[in-house]
């Protein structure tokens, strides 16, 4: 395998990691590009070799593997190296007649490939002659046809139709069924994907070929254009964030039932994402520091609640693990369903904490908004409450989570546009479906917010 990579910093620790289609060029994909993380596009499946050396200096990998990639990339990743795993239009079991392209059809076109075979087969993944003609300009000479139809082979020898016992080798998030896909049988990704039920799978109308842009942008938050959405709605956030203000209630609620009437002194808190302050203004008479930091990647207003403040415009993730100091609290309210990692994040705090510090947070729950699921087809993804009890329980103790449910009436489709707009909760990449007219049968949103507290287990010398 060849690994190219479209973007590279050497201060970044983020890797976005495409394992792309057989005969498919690394700029398909040049116009993938976010803000802290790198970029990097493996292909040519003529043998099933990465370099070792690939993930060094990267804590946090997405992988998005495409067709004959997803194959790849189960054969080959180290597991504990990656962070989240995104298929498309591809299974783990490629020569399949159950589970991948059945066995006569992907041997005919190893057997019978001819550069004329090869651009029909190109023609057939895509949307449009348009596209295909798009990314492959000119016919491929007979070499490299012959060099392709290795690929093919390799991956014919090397693929099982064995199902594993339990799941797959990588942990895959989400694997994405194109309905109009004419090279992978979508019935035989649907049958495949149900052998693992961790596995959220998403039916769609794609063809082989999507554009894995989209599908990267709208799982990883471009903080950036994060950024803009809540500065754009700071001045009528609070107005708008209905859900968002009662969860910071309940948030600062489950903190007071902790102080057992004690009133704490000279503590230091680190909130992570204030916003407009909804929840500062909660728990700020209850905790009552001496010292308060703030981290948000938008700006943030002055918020007067400690005798010392200081402000950190920045993303959020990589500042407390570069430069977070010590705290009592940490505390976070609708916010870090936009990190890439939450578990390293959480990991993160718990270094960050004194000894019996404690964390306070809330985010939002699997079936989030979900009224707009079927306009969204590539939904954040949010954990559940049963994966974030595990993540917290390796480095906390006293651990407790609480589910909760929230519906918000709208008099109009309108209003609830609005509401979108006004909170900046529409996220980073845009929905191409997410219309007045697609959206004029619904008037509720359901929010489903999850709060969690644990105490900083005692560090050893």
């Amino acid at each position: 395998m060849k690994v190219e990579f479209i973007h590279k910093a050497e201060e970044n620790s983020r890797l976005i990691l495409i394992f792309t289609g057989w005969s498919a060029e690394p700029d398909m994909h040049a116009d993938v590009s976010l803000d802290t993380w790198d970029v990097a596009v493996v292909y040519d499946y003529s043998d099933l070799t990465l370099p070792e050396t690939l993930l060094d200096g990267y804590y946090t990998v997405y992988l998005f593997a495409w067709s004959l990639g997803v194959f790849a990339a189960e054969r080959t990743l180290d597991p504990k190296r990656i962070t989240a795993a995104y298929a498309i239009n591809g299974t783990p079991l490629p020569v399949s007649d159950k589970f991948g392209i059945p066995i006569g059809i992907f041997m005919g076109t190893a057997d019978n490939l001819t550069p004329r075979n090869l651009n029909k087969f190109r023609r057939r993944m895509m949307p449009a002659k348009e596209t295909c003609d798009r990314f492959f300009p000119n016919e491929e000479n007979a070499e490299q046809t012959e060099y392709l139809r290795k690929g093919l082979y390799t991956v014919a020898s090397t693929a099982s139709e064995a199902v594993p016992a339990k799941s797959w080798r990588l942990p895959w998030t989400r694997a994405y069924i194109g309905a109009n896909d004419k090279i992978f049988p979508p019935e035989n990704m649907k049958r495949c994907w149900s052998l693992d039920p961790d596995v959220q799978t998403v039916q769609t109308d794609w063809t082989h070929y999507t554009d894995l842009g989209h599908i990267i942008r709208s799982v990883i938050a471009d903080t950036m254009t994060v950024s803009r959405h809540f500065s754009s709605a700071s001045d009528s956030y609070d107005t708008h964030a209905i859900a968002q203000n009662m969860a910071a209630i309940r948030l600062a609620t489950l903190i007071k039932s902790t102080l057992n009437d004690e009133c704490p002194t000279g503590v230091s808190t680190l909130e992570i994402g204030p916003g407009t302050g909804l929840f500062t203004k909660e728990y700020g008479p209850l905790l009552s520091p001496k010292r308060a930091e703030f981290v948000d990647i938008a700006d943030i207003l002055p918020f007067n609640i400690a005798l010392e403040e200081h402000y950190h415009k920045c993303d959020a993730e990589l500042w407390l693990a570069d430069e977070g100091g010590e705290y009592d609290w940490i505390l976070s309210a609708s916010a870090i369903q936009w990190f890439a990692d939450i578990p390293r994040f959480l990991h993160e705090c718990s270094l960050h904490l004194r000894p019996g510090g404690r964390i306070a947070m809330s985010t939002f729950l699997p079936g989030n908004m979900g009224e707009l699921d079927e306009f969204r087809p590539v939904p954040l993804r949010y954990p559940g409450a049963a994966e974030l009890r595990e993540w917290l329980v390796r480095d906390f103790d006293d651990v407790y989570v609480e589910e909760d449910e929230i519906k918000v009436e709208f008099r109009s489709a309108r209003d609830m546009m609005m509401h979108l707009k006004h909170t900046g909760v529409a996220g980073s990449a845009p929905s191409p479906g997410l219309s007045i007219a697609a959206l004029r049968r619904l008037r509720s949103l359901t929010y489903r917010p999850v709060y969690f507290m644990a105490k900083a287990r005692q560090k050893l010398e």
